[in-house]
């Protein structure tokens, strides 16, 4: 692979976590002995991360070497480490766009002025639903009222903040309301991210996984919404066109996986610094802090991930960009970067192949598809 034009970066900055969402897709929750690990186990707890000081080498040599001009803090829960502050500051004093991904439950007034004065560009807080029993229930915690709190302490400082909505079987009825409360709460962005299976998540995925009428039903939703107050939607995950017509939401910017794309590149970092090419993705390409990234982006895996494709797209007009869907969960689920997205296998017989492109107007950037 030749170095992207622009690279950005996820950091699964620790594995550390208060809640245990079901669907989550970290891989070290892919069994119960990992999962364990990622919860929190006593206050001083940093087991399967890196210390403040390797933290750092690990990032100024990722922003030398990779040249990424963003990069968003994930975890687990990254307001778990005590020193997430200075490593905001740190990458900000490096000319770094940053984002931090979190579930809103240490959000306090407290955290989110100490994030701001460290620099943080933008705050991005699960929102499951408008429905705080179910909300909850899906993330494994109470963290539905923090959430709204957090928000609403945000706007108040004029912080940006951007709300991230997982859809699944059990929750994708409710984003229409969802999107009703983010325009109260005065999100000006929100984010869908279609279910898509590995770590936690890979147990029973069937039943998480929203039927294409659903989503279409949440589609309508957050174009007409869209629209009417002016709040921008992007889907984070691939929708594939041969069971979900894109082209009829002008509204809503779609995006496709970023792996191997020339222009605009996505990788992962996983806890322990290992190179992946997605976050999603479980399988690591190399360790940043032991090799060179022009080195690690050598490695085969990599043109196996770019080159993979299902027969069952090989044909289709929209495949260029489609790329047939999410390549992770499918090696996940299947063990083959080839196989079909899980989401085409389950409702392949609802499956039309468009006759001919129209991704044209109807997408955004290339964005990663975890």
């Amino acid at each position: 692979m030749n170095r992207p034009k622009k690279i950005s970066l996820t950091y699964e900055i620790s594995r550390r976590c208060n809640l245990n969402c079901a669907f989550c897709y970290n891989a070290w929750k892919m069994d119960s002995e990992s999962s364990r690990v990622g919860s929190i186990s006593s206050s001083d707890d940093t087991s399967g991360q890196l210390s403040s000081r390797q933290t750092l080498f690990l990032l100024a040599k990722a922003i030398d070497e990779m040249e990424c001009s963003d990069i968003s803090l994930s975890g687990g829960e990254p307001l778990l480490r005590e020193d997430i502050f200075d490593v905001i500051s740190f990458l900000k004093k490096r000319n770094v766009k940053v984002s931090l991904i979190t579930n809103g439950a240490f959000l306090t007034e407290d955290a989110i002025d100490k994030c701001l004065s460290s620099g943080l560009d933008t705050f991005q807080v699960t929102l499951l639903s408008d429905k705080p029993e179910l909300h909850n229930r899906l993330a494994g915690g109470e963290v539905f009222d923090k959430a709204i709190e957090a928000i609403l302490n945000i706007k108040k400082r004029n912080g940006t903040v951007y709300t991230f909505f997982v859809g699944l079987a059990d929750n994708i009825h409710t984003f229409k309301g969802t999107m009703e409360l983010n325009v109260l709460l005065g999100v000006s962005n929100v984010a869908l991210g279609r279910f898509t299976p590995g770590g936690s998540g890979l147990r029973g995925w069937q039943n998480y996984m929203p039927a294409p009428d659903m989503i279409d039903g949440a589609l309508r939703a957050a174009d007409e919404i869209s629209r009417k107050h002016r709040i921008s939607v992007s889907v984070s995950t691939p929708i594939l066109p041969c069971l979900n017509d894109i082209s009829r939401y002008k509204g809503i910017r779609f995006a496709f996986c970023a792996v191997g794309n020339k222009d605009h590149s996505l990788f992962g970092i996983d806890p322990e610094g290992n190179l992946k090419v997605c976050s999603h993705s479980p399988h690591t390409l190399g360790n940043l802090l032991e090799r060179p990234f022009e080195q690690l982006i050598g490695d085969s895996f990599l043109e196996d991930f770019i080159s993979a494709l299902p027969p069952f797209c090989r044909d289709c007009p929209e495949v260029s960009i489609c790329r047939g869907g999410c390549r992770s969960s499918a090696h996940v689920c299947y063990g083959s970067l080839a196989e079909e997205d899980p989401y085409l296998k389950l409702w392949k017989a609802r499956a039309k192949k468009p006759l001919a492109s129209s991704f044209k107007t109807a997408t955004g950037e290339s964005t990663d598809d975890s």
